[in-house]
């Protein structure tokens, strides 16, 4: 390969990781519905054929910004101490990916909850970063005493549950029965004790035990 080439192609991948960035600012700032090829250009100092040129188009641009995301959650989960005690490394695991959640709601949804009728991240790679993003917490549910394909289905019911926590929270639905139930509005850990009850609750139903080395 020239010299060149090689300028070529590291202008390239600067040009793919500054889209980038400047998606997630937007998705940050103002949402899925504001991914747009312009809106990301102009965020980035770009035109829309530097879109075009390096991703093909804007879902191309979407499927790049999907995987970013997923970067950054399996990040946020893999900084989580590894210690000896399984069971207080799922708690803090959970905790961890409930601060992700509530510091980009947009982030979140965008991942989650299929927010573009017309984005569909490719064949095999939702399966793909998720496998990635939640490697810390299987290896936690597998040290905590689940087995083979058990941990793995262990840890996809304990994710459920931090999910659906998250999704009430972001959503302001616990709010109200947060209230009904005597907890007042300005008691602002409240929601954080209920996340964190409520993955004990699971951890406990699953009948985890602290595996003996």
């Amino acid at each position: 390969m020239t010299r060149g080439s090689l300028a070529g192609a590291a202008a390239q991948a600067e040009l793919a990781e500054r889209l980038v960035d400047a998606a997630l600012r937007v998705l940050a700032q103002h949402g899925s519905a504001e991914l747009t090829v312009r809106r990301v250009a102009e965020e980035a100092g770009s035109s829309t054929m530097g879109v075009y040129s390096r991703f093909g188009g804007r879902p191309g641009l979407l499927e790049a910004l999907y995987q970013r995301t997923f970067t950054e959650l399996t990040d946020a989960l893999a900084v989580v101490p590894v210690t000896a005690d399984a069971l207080h490394d799922l708690g803090e695991l959970s905790c961890a990916y409930r601060r992700f959640a509530l510091d980009g709601p947009h982030r979140y949804g965008f991942m989650f909850s299929r927010p573009l009728p017309d984005f569909e991240p490719a064949d095999g790679l939702h399966a793909e970063v998720l496998q990635a993003a939640f490697a810390p917490l299987i290896d936690a549910v597998h040290r905590a005493g689940a087995q083979g394909l058990g941990a793995t289905r262990a840890a996809y019911c304990l994710w459920c549950v931090m999910h659906g926590l998250v999704g009430l929270e972001l959503t302001d639905v616990l709010r109200a029965p947060l209230t009904s139930w005597g907890v007042t509005g300005e008691d602002c850990a409240a929601a954080e004790r209920m996340y964190r009850a409520g993955v004990q609750a699971m951890i406990a139903g699953l009948e985890l035990h602290q595996a003996v080395a």
